[in-house]
């Protein structure tokens, strides 16, 4: 039996196809509910989850007077630095002390649009993706995918390893990082992954790497249940080089 996402998660992942294709840009309007559930052949209820689901994923948002617009990219010059930092990465080892880690695989793969557009690469380059899972008491609790460039192999070749990284890698320095937190509808594999329903929501947290001449190094996704607590370790430096 072939199972099918729920009908607002298509919707979802139809315009955010069309915003990742430039057919709708920062500034356009999205449909408003009831053009949503004439065109598609659903409820208003439906439709009004997937303006709800844009919104968390940060695409889109509600503007009074002007209905819900596409989102603009932020800028570079908007990124908060915080300082130069070394953050304890979501691919490296557990979120809280006494989980385990599982590497789900460390391979060379084709990069997707969205991970060669936050890397700077052609679509479908070949990067380094590595894909683990953090295990608490015995369950899944969060899945984490992080993706590199692939020329980074060749000066550290543990990242092509099936095991949890060391805490220090040779040729991998970044130099400062961010991440931004958002939310949204569990895909059908991440549903029998976490034991959650359809419509419970799951937190993802998003990572940048930079290293010198802020260049990304490293884009990572952490997918977590809603109820679970996730929490990075933060390492300070100083400012002199």
């Amino acid at each position: 039996m072939i199972e099918r996402e729920p009908p607002y998660v298509q919707i979802i992942e139809h315009f955010k196809r069309e915003i990742a294709a430039g057919r709708l840009r920062a500034g356009d309007r999205l449909p408003t509910g009831r053009e949503i559930a004439r065109r598609f052949g659903v409820s208003l209820a439906t439709a009004a989850k997937v303006a709800g689901g844009l919104q968390a994923l940060g695409l889109v948002t509600a503007l009074p007077g002007s209905g819900t617009v596409v989102t603009a990219s932020r800028p570079r010059s908007a990124r908060a630095h915080g300082g130069p930092m070394l953050i304890r990465l979501a691919s490296r080892g557990p979120i809280q002390p006494g989980d385990q880690v599982r590497v789900l695989s460390a391979e060379l793969a084709p990069a997707p649009r969205r991970v060669a557009a936050e890397l700077g690469v052609e679509p479908a380059a070949e990067v380094v993706c590595r894909r683990l899972a953090a295990l608490r008491d015995g369950a899944t609790a969060a899945l984490a995918t992080s993706w590199l460039p692939a020329a980074l192999a060749e000066s550290a070749p543990e990242l092509l390893s099936p095991a949890p990284l060391p805490s220090d890698i040779a040729g991998y320095r970044p130099v400062w990082g961010e991440d931004w937190v958002t939310a949204r509808p569990p895909s059908m594999d991440e549903t029998r992954t976490f034991g959650i329903k359809r419509g419970s929501p799951v937190v993802v947290v998003a990572s940048r790497r930079y290293g010198p001449g802020d260049q990304v190094i490293e884009y990572a996704e952490l997918t977590a249940r809603a109820d679970t607590r996730v929490a990075y370790r933060y390492q300070y430096t100083s400012n002199t080089p």
